[in-house]
């Protein structure tokens, strides 16, 4: 009898969970839109503040009633493995703060400790700054507002702020949130390859470009204008996935959440909502994935249901009314800061000479876009996504704002996690199709090996930057190091004079009562 029943008995890893578009696309927007409304109803003043709280209420609700009811089916060993692989994603990314974190952390963690410990819109006095090497830069007198694109924090602040300031269980919520942002987005990616697969989460972590080769060049002569693994030329620098979410993991993880479900969407009727939120999470992110979004809305399914439909679906109740309210609430904010876009122009402009700067340019889109390009380009070579993907990238470099370029280092975030989305895509169908020819006894042809060959070292060599920064990570934790984590401290109390000067023109606001935003919503 015991046998029998085993027999019988359901392995329930071995079922398949149905998902639907309708519940996916909610959960994705919940997720993005609530961090919002806790901005809104929390940091603003009381009728602002309660007027856009219940906007948005009725925005979410439109926006759900929009999504279709498509059903996909994944197994439940990969939602485990998704969930599991999230996490840790999450921890080794260093939110949270449980172990060794990339050098952006020092910021991170005073951005969550002020909005803990100081009242809602923060504002600096001056005259507690203690650090005398500092006072240079700040002053000691007078107030600066806070402002930056927080956003993401909120749920983390808030939970801080509710149990007493605790940093604990702050960084807890933050972690959980975090992972339930990349499990949503390790779900859409399955969706767009057709079926659930661990690609999914390799090259969310890892891909990038092959900045190996100049990482072995200067390693080999010492080139001067090496900076470090992914700033090989001056003023240009696209990252791979690991460093931008060990680094801008508020600005990160939001970005590829709104990129996979902007592929896997149909109608446009909500893609208006999306690109908002992510204004709020990631300005220059916007920049990137505006054309793509725009050729979305006009690609093949959208265009076989006519341009009235598009036009329709384009000017939707939901897509204007999010479009005017997030830009009438966080452009303002945004803009009070002026600082931290100082230095900007034509990235040619700041090379010695035209030469010296056509050859920077060409070596980056040949190492960092042209790769992955290549890859998938013929799969998607008539896929008007992926040509606008691609021509988004090859113009980014073109411009530069701040001494590091962050437009081009953030701008490039949602197309180069499209081509990974695309590189995920072909690997998917690839095994696949491997598959199919295995068991129909059909062997490779000598050509078909030496690309899969050739593809699958490229891949390999695209993960380097990524699985050198992991490296540097698991290994300074398993040595003890954890890192700089209170060099900062606080945005109002600096502790570290060599970064007072970065925080001033980044973070700080000054006469921030003439502002509108400060002035009339905050």
């Amino acid at each position: 009898m015991a046998s029998l029943n085993e027999k019988n008995r359901v392995n329930p890893l071995k079922g398949n969970v149905t998902v639907s578009y309708r519940v996916l696309a909610s959960s994705a927007l919940i997720w993005l839109l609530l961090p919002v409304v806790l901005f809104c109803a929390s940091y603003l003043k009381i009728f602002p503040g309660i007027i856009l709280t219940l906007l948005f209420m009725v925005i979410t609700f439109l926006a759900i009633r929009n999504f279709d009811d498509r059903k996909f089916e994944i197994p439940v060993k990969y939602i485990i493995a998704f969930a599991f692989l999230a996490v840790a994603i999450a921890v080794l990314s260093g939110v949270g703060e449980y172990i060794f974190s990339l050098q952006d952390h020092s910021y991170r963690r005073a951005i969550l400790n002020d909005l803990i410990n100081y009242k809602w819109p923060v504002i600096y006095d001056m005259s507690t700054q203690t650090n005398p090497d500092v006072i240079p830069y700040t002053g000691n007198s007078g107030s600066y507002a806070f402002c930056y694109y927080f956003v993401y924090w909120m749920p983390a602040a808030l939970a801080g702020k509710l149990t007493g300031g605790s940093i604990a269980v702050a960084n807890a919520v933050l972690l959980i949130w975090t992972a339930l942002g990349i499990f949503i987005t390790f779900v859409a990616m399955s969706v767009y390859s057709g079926r659930a697969s661990l690609f999914s989460a390799f090259f969310y972590l890892l891909f990038g470009g092959l900045d190996i080769i100049p990482f072995f060049i200067h390693e080999l002569t010492g080139y001067s204008d090496w900076l470090w693994l992914e700033g090989w030329v001056p003023h240009m620098s696209y990252i791979c996935n690991f460093v931008n979410i060990g680094n801008v993991f508020h600005q990160a993880v939001p970005c590829y959440l709104v990129c996979a479900m902007l592929l896997i969407s149909k109608r446009p009727n909500n893609l208006g909502l999306g690109c908002g939120l992510l204004f709020c999470y990631s300005p220059w992110a916007v920049i990137g994935i505006l054309p793509v979004t725009i050729a979305k809305m006009f690609d093949k399914y959208n265009m076989d249901r006519g341009i009235k439909k598009i036009m329709k679906d384009i000017f939707s109740p939901v897509n204007l009314a999010s479009v005017v309210l997030l830009l009438f609430v966080f452009a303002p904010f945004y803009l009070s800061s002026s600082g931290a876009a100082s230095e900007k122009g034509f990235t040619a402009s700041f090379y010695g000479n035209i030469g010296q700067f056509i050859l920077s340019y060409l070596a980056l889109i040949l190492l960092e876009v042209a790769p992955a390009a290549l890859i998938v380009f013929s799969r998607r070579k008539k896929d008007i996504i992926y040509i606008v993907t691609v021509a988004t990238l090859v113009l980014i470099p073109l411009y530069k704002v701040t001494y590091q370029n962050d437009f081009a280092m953030r701008a490039s975030m949602p197309g180069l996690f499209i081509l990974a989305l695309m590189l995920c895509d072909a690997c998917v169908k690839a095994v696949d199709k491997d598959k199919e020819n295995n068991a129909a006894g059909i062997k490779a042809s000598p050509k078909d090996m030496i690309k899969i060959a050739v593809a699958t070292l490229l891949i390999i060599a695209m993960s380097f930057p990524g699985a050198f920064e992991i490296f540097v990570v698991t290994g300074s934790q398993i040595t003890g190091d954890k890192g700089p984590e209170e060099v900062i401290g606080s945005f109002g109390n600096i502790r570290a004079p060599e970064l007072a000067g970065s925080i001033k023109e980044q973070f700080y606001v000054a006469d921030y009562e003439d502002k509108f935003f400060f002035k009339y919503l905050a």
